[in-house]
C-alpha cells in the first residue's frame, strides 16, 4: 500500500495544465488623432506668425518709404527754391538754411553759379522750325543795354542730325562791323532739300559720335565783328554740338545741393541760356 501511494504522489506532481494563450490589443485611435491634432495646431501657428511677421515688416518699410520720400521732396524743394533765388539775384547762396523758411526742413545748402566758357557746347533739342541762338562774342547782363565783345577770328563748326534724322540748318550771322548791322546767310543741306549751289559743304561725321553731320565756317568769315549765330532748324528736330576755340560762354549754369535734418541730400543742376532772339526775326515762312 505504501508503494501505490508513492506513484499517485509522482504522477500527481508530473500532470501538465494546459493554460490558453491570450493576446490583448489597445486600441490606439486616441493617440493617432492626438498626435495629429497638435501637428496641425503647431502649423496653424507657424502659418499665423509669418502672417504676422510679413504684415509688420511691410508696414515698417512702407512706413520707412514715405518717409524717405517726404524727406526727399523736401530736399528738393529747398534746392529748387535755391536755384530760383541765385538766379534772381544772380548771385551763389552759401546756406540755404538762411533762405526763407528753408531752415526748418534742411540743415545744410548752396549754391553755386558758373559762367565759364568752353571749346565746345551742346544745345537743346531744336524743333523743326525753331531757331537757337550761339554768343560768339562774350556777352554781360546787366548793363543797359547788354554788351558783346568782339568775336575771335576762329572757325566754326557746327554738328546736328543723327542716323534717324536728316534735318537742314539755315544759318544767319550777325555782324556789327558798322553802324548798320549786317546778317551773313548760309545754308547746311545734307539731304539736298533745297536746290541751287552755294551751299555750305556738308561731312558726314562730327568729332562727336552723337552726331551724323558737320559743316564748317571759315573763320575769316566770322573775323571780329561776328556777335550772334542764328541756327534754325528745318524738316527735322536736332540738337546742336558747337566748336571753336575759345568759344565764349553760351549762359549760366546753376546747381544747388541741399540736405535734410535726416541727411537725405538732393542736388539739381539747371543750364539758364543768354537771352534767345525768336527765329521770326530772321527767317519767314511763306
Amino acid at each position: 500500500m505504501k508503494k501505490i501511494r508513492t506513484q499517485r504522489n509522482n504522477q500527481s506532481n508530473n500532470t501538465i495544465y494546459n493554460i490558453p494563450h491570450t493576446t490583448y490589443h489597445i486600441p490606439r485611435t486616441t493617440y493617432y488623432a492626438s498626435g495629429q491634432i497638435l501637428l496641425i495646431l503647431v502649423m496653424i501657428m507657424a502659418i499665423a506668425i509669418t502672417i504676422v511677421l510679413t504684415i509688420t515688416f511691410t508696414t515698417r518699410t512702407d512706413t520707412q518709404i514715405t518717409k524717405l520720400e517726404e524727406e526727399s521732396q523736401k530736399a528738393l524743394a529747398a534746392a529748387e527754391a535755391g536755384i530760383e533765388s541765385s538766379l534772381k539775384n544772380n548771385a551763389p547762396i552759401a546756406n540755404l538754411s538762411t533762405l526763407g523758411s528753408l531752415g526748418t526742413n534742411i540743415t545744410s545748402g548752396s549754391t553755386t553759379l558758373a559762367t565759364a566758357p568752353s571749346d565746345t557746347f551742346t544745345s537743346p533739342k531744336i524743333v523743326s522750325g525753331e531757331a537757337y541762338t550761339v554768343y560768339l562774342g562774350a556777352y554781360t547782363a546787366g548793363s543797359s543795354p547788354s554788351t558783346y565783345a568782339p568775336s575771335t577770328a576762329n572757325a566754326v563748326t557746327i554738328c546736328f542730325g543723327d542716323a534717324t534724322s536728316v534735318p537742314s540748318l539755315d544759318i544767319s550771322l550777325l555782324k556789327a562791323s558798322t553802324s548798320i548791322p549786317i546778317v551773313r546767310r548760309y545754308i547746311a543741306d545734307p539731304g539736298n532739300s533745297f536746290g541751287g549751289t552755294g551751299k555750305l559743304n556738308v561731312t558726314l561725321s562730327c568729332s562727336n559720335s552723337a552726331f551724323a553731320y558737320s559743316v564748317l565756317i571759315p573763320g575769316v568769315d566770322i573775323s571780329t565783328d561776328t556777335r550772334l549765330m542764328v541756327i534754325r532748324s528745318m524738316f527735322a528736330s536736332t540738337k546742336l554740338f558747337i566748336s571753336q576755340t575759345s568759344l565764349p560762354s553760351q549762359g549760366t549754369i546753376v546747381t544747388s545741393q541741399a540736405t535734410t535734418k535726416t541727411g537725405v541730400t538732393k542736388k539739381v543742376q539747371l543750364f539758364q541760356s543768354y537771352p534767345q532772339i525768336p527765329a521770326e526775326f530772321f527767317f519767314t515762312t511763306f
